[in-house]
C-alpha cells in the first residue's frame, strides 16, 4: 500500500468516523468508564467503518455480519448468567 493510497483511505468519512469511535472507546476503557461488553458494539462498528471504503457493496454484508456477531455475543452472554 502506497502513501497516496493510505492518505486517500484516511480521507474517507467512514475511516475518520471509525478512528474517532475507536479512540473514544479505547479512552473510555483505559479510564475504566466502559467495560468490554459496553464498548464491544462500538468497537465492531468502528473496525467495520475503518476497513470498508465508502460506497461499496460490501457495506451491507458487513452490517449484516456485525449484527450476527453482536447477536451471537449477546446469546453467549445470556447463557453465562
Amino acid at each position: 500500500m502506497t502513501l497516496t493510497q493510505i492518505v486517500t483511505w484516511l480521507r474517507q468519512p467512514t475511516s475518520v468516523a471509525g478512528i474517532s469511535a475507536l479512540l473514544a472507546v479505547a479512552t473510555g476503557m483505559a479510564s475504566h468508564q466502559l467495560t468490554l461488553a459496553q464498548g464491544l458494539p462500538v468497537l465492531i462498528g468502528a473496525v467495520v467503518s475503518i476497513v470498508l471504503p465508502d460506497n461499496t457493496a460490501m457495506k451491507t454484508d458487513a452490517i449484516a455480519l456485525s449484527q450476527d456477531l453482536i447477536a451471537a455475543l449477546n446469546a453467549k452472554g445470556n447463557t453465562q448468567k
